[in-house]
């Protein structure tokens, strides 16, 4: 009723004049349109569509160009879904912190019902922005911070993140020094050699040196001991990094910030800390809640994380918080009147999804602390499990902590998060030095391509910088990250893969060295040999028998 009364109250109030202008350029748009439609129908009937295999269509088919004219959508979707099946399966991407699993029967629904959503237009969507005011009043929250003084914004990943912490720390610090008359040029800021590539980006980007400290040989992460000297009147601030993309491992903030009190008392110069918590600012505050690295630590100004890590949102959403507004400064906020009311932006990129930050505040309310706390046991404990078997197998040293009692000689339960070294649910590992010496032709990495043939991502690379040298044979690593969705059942397919992998290539080792011992071979036979007895499973029977037949004419 109230909308047909609004209806015929606007009609009233266009003039008979007004209403045959409005109807003129209808019948126009009209006439334009029938047209068109004819056109669209005349040259759609000279394309015989039956003379083209569509079925056989490949995506290399289609070009690197925009065609004149598309394809239907429906030979798009199918060769386009067809070639993309041709990529990893996320699930068993053990390479990626990014969440590949934690969509479910009702998130996904409010993803596709929110895809079009821009979370630039304030203005136009006042519910999502209220979705990401709250997100970020529970992540300061979470982070022992105030919420009435800090502020904060979802980011296009955690790198942008970055960019803002860094830029805050460059800006604050600018503003001291002209307040003193003191030159800003040459700034520089700390991280350790085992940061991620965003953290050299801002540097980079913005014209900042980094200086770059080694890892300990321990944990390889930041050399606490090399700060104070690193420190100077140029120093911005000290990305300190909550979980290491290398092993996992936690960097002390306390103990950062106590090293920075004792520079400001020699020295004199406060230097602030930017936490890169990308997966840690997350797992932290649910399995080690007592841990200060937070905002309850005096010098972190502010902490980024991403979402679509161990937020479990789909790949795309970062977030930062500043730890008070007084500290975003003035000249990184724009005003904004353009979007049809007045809106406020210190973010490097406008225009992005909306639809992140309603699945974060989702999960948030859907999961509470509970859900998340169960989620990163789950995930831990298998990363202790997984730890322990690749140890016990007696092919492998597991570089990572993970698994390490605080308290040496005891032996926890593998769910006693407490009583192991603060980490996130990552194992590092490589060739014990038994095995190395024992199969030194046994390259690590090929334990690397022969898991990706059976489906698995496990990347091998190299550690960080290290303050003293680590040996040629200890400088690579695998990596497995134990997300939500590596079950108990597909960290048994894990384990079972692993073993026997290594079965194939240590059969095989012994069977090419048999063949030297027989025959004098070149090498191109060694390799054959090698690559033979590799597809063959190192099955000895088959291995002879194909040298036998074959005489190493031609390739498999």
């Amino acid at each position: 009723m109230t909308l047909s009364n609004n209806t015929k109250r606007r009609e009233s109030s266009i003039t008979p004049d007004q209403q045959k202008l409005i109807e003129k350029y209808l019948e126009k748009k009209n006439v334009h349109h029938q047209k068109k439609l004819q056109h669209v129908t005349h040259t759609s009937t000279n394309v015989n569509l039956s003379s083209i295999k569509w079925k056989s269509l490949r995506l290399e088919d289609c070009g690197v160009s925009i065609p004149d004219s598309g394809l239907p959508a429906k030979i798009a979707y199918e060769s386009i879904h067809d070639s993309l099946n041709l990529d990893g399966n996320p699930t068993l991407n053990l390479a990626s912190f990014v969440n590949t699993g934690y969509i479910n029967d009702y998130s996904e629904p409010l993803i596709h019902e929110n895809l079009v959503k821009n979370l630039a237009d304030n203005d136009e969507y006042p519910v999502m922005l209220e979705l990401h005011e709250r997100c970020l009043q529970m992540l300061t929250e979470l982070w022992n911070g105030d919420s009435k003084k800090s502020i904060g914004s979802a980011t296009t990943g955690s790198s942008e993140a970055i960019m803002l912490g860094g830029l805050a720390m460059k800006k604050n610090w600018q503003t001291k020094r002209r307040a003193a008359g003191k030159s800003t040029e040459k700034p520089n800021i700390i991280m350790a050699s085992c940061c991620q590539v965003a953290l050299e980006k801002f540097a980079r980007y913005f014209e900042v040196d980094a200086r770059i400290i080694s890892c300990d040989n321990n944990d390889y992460i930041l050399d606490y001991d090399l700060i104070y000297d690193a420190c100077d009147e140029n120093t911005i601030g000290i990305f300190v990094i909550l979980g290491s993309t290398y092993t996992g491992a936690f960097e002390d903030v306390a103990l950062v910030n106590k090293i920075l009190d004792r520079v400001e008392k020699e020295k004199g110069f406060d230097i602030p800390i930017h936490v890169d918590g990308a997966s840690g600012a997350f797992v932290a505050p649910f399995i080690y809640p007592d841990l200060e690295w937070d905002f309850r630590v005096p010098r972190v100004k502010s902490i980024n994380t991403s979402g679509h890590k161990f937020g479990l949102v789909t790949a795309g959403l970062g977030w930062i918080v500043f730890k008070d507004k007084e500290w975003l400064p003035k000249d990184l906020v724009f005003e904004l009147r353009y979007l049809g009311g007045l809106e406020y932006s210190f973010t490097l990129n406008f225009s992005r999804p909306g639809h992140q930050v309603i699945h974060q505040y989702f999960n948030f309310v859907a999961l509470g602390k509970n859900g998340y706390s169960s989620i990163f046991d789950t995930c831990l404990t298998n990363a202790r499990l997984l730890s322990s078997f690749l140890e016990e197998t007696n092919y492998f040293k597991v570089v990572s902590n993970v698994h390490r009692p605080v308290e040496a000689g005891t032996t926890p339960h593998a769910d006693d998060h407490l009583a192991f070294h603060p980490s996130l649910p990552v194992v590092s590992f490589q060739f014990n030095e038994e095995f190395s010496k024992q199969y030194p032709e046994i390259p690590q990495s090929i334990i690397s391509t022969l898991m990706r043939n059976k489906g698995w991502i496990i990347p091998n690379y190299p550690l960080p910088r290290t303050t003293k040298p680590v040996k040629d044979d200890e400088r690579e690593i695998l990596r497995v990250v134990v997300r939500y969705n590596l079950t108990l059942e597909l960290l048994q397919k894990l384990m079972s893969d692993i073993v026997s992998t290594l079965t194939v290539l240590t059969n095989s080792c012994k069977l090419i060295r048999e063949s030297l011992n027989n025959d004098a071979l070149e090498d191109t036979d060694i390799i054959y040999d090698m690559l033979l007895s590799i597809a063959l499973d190192g099955s000895e029977n088959l291995v002879k028998s194909s040298i036998k037949d074959h005489k190493h004419a031609g390739a498999c």
